[in-house]
């Protein structure tokens, strides 16, 4: 009876791996943020100070120029935001109206942001740390540094229910916080990166490119590594939509597409 209790036991935590199942050109497009808004992915090009939205299967929907280097974008409720790494500001986009999220506070080079209702969290580059507000407040916790709750250019930042998770791109890590800039949790630390850029935290895993290995990590949410997705071209961020996961590949101007 043991024995058949520890195979039914290994059966049913041994986790799907992510695998490949297409390539979406995205030629001429050096892409570094996705997110996903009313059915199409959205794509920042801040090579070229532009924004584009193509469907899930990589027709180009709209086109939006005269951005000043957009980075990791977030979307909620139909609104895009645009963290605008040379003109140190949040770009709201509803359609096409644009307008400039107000924080009580000021930026050098945003890198990240997201947003869930009325919580807004910002990777401020060059300030090494991270802006919070619940709808209230705002707060403000990091520092430049290697240490625990410190960062070396944090890149992207991520809002679950009760935790903020950050790419801490420099220390090579992602770090975890409550939503009172409080320390909780390193992740990726033994795996030897090489620029943690872009991540996705969904309600099993968190999803982190490695991007001068070339290669994105998944782990679970006690961050144990699960799977190691290689042979990527520059991966720039990661975005998960209706089971399939998309992989931004900044050096190949293109999605790779997994199930």
């Amino acid at each position: 009876m043991s024995l058949l209790i520890a195979v039914l036991y290994a059966c049913s935590s041994e986790r799907k791996q992510w695998t490949k199942t297409s390539t979406i050109s995205l030629e001429g497009i050096t892409p570094i943020g996705l997110a996903e808004s009313e059915g199409n992915i959205w794509i920042s090009d801040g090579d070229h100070n532009r924004l584009l939205a193509i469907d899930k299967i990589g027709n180009i929907v709209q086109t939006l120029e005269e951005f000043e280097r957009p980075m990791h974008i977030a979307s909620d409720a139909g609104t895009v935001f645009i963290p605008e790494y040379g003109s140190d500001s949040i770009i709201k986009l509803q359609g096409e109206t644009r307008s400039t999220l107000s924080i009580q506070d000021s930026l050098d080079a945003p890198a990240g942001v997201d947003v869930k209702g009325d919580e807004v969290a910002i990777a401020d580059f060059y300030n090494h740390r991270i802006l919070y507000a619940n709808g209230d407040e705002w707060i403000s916790f990091g520092e430049e540094g290697n240490k625990k709750g410190e960062f070396y250019y944090p890149t992207d930042v991520q809002l679950t229910a009760d935790k903020i998770y950050v790419a801490d791109a420099y220390n090579n890590r992602v770090q975890v916080f409550d939503k009172k800039g409080n320390f909780l949790q390193l992740i990726g630390v033994e795996d030897v990166m090489n620029a943690a850029t872009g991540l996705f935290v969904s309600d099993s895993q968190v999803i982190v490119t490695d991007f001068e290995h070339d290669r994105v990590l998944v782990y679970d949410l006690d961050g144990t590594l699960e799977q190691i997705i290689e042979d990527l071209q520059k991966p720039t961020d990661v975005l998960v939509i209706d089971g399939a996961l998309y992989i931004a590949n900044y050096k190949g101007q293109n999605l790779e597409v997994y199930n």
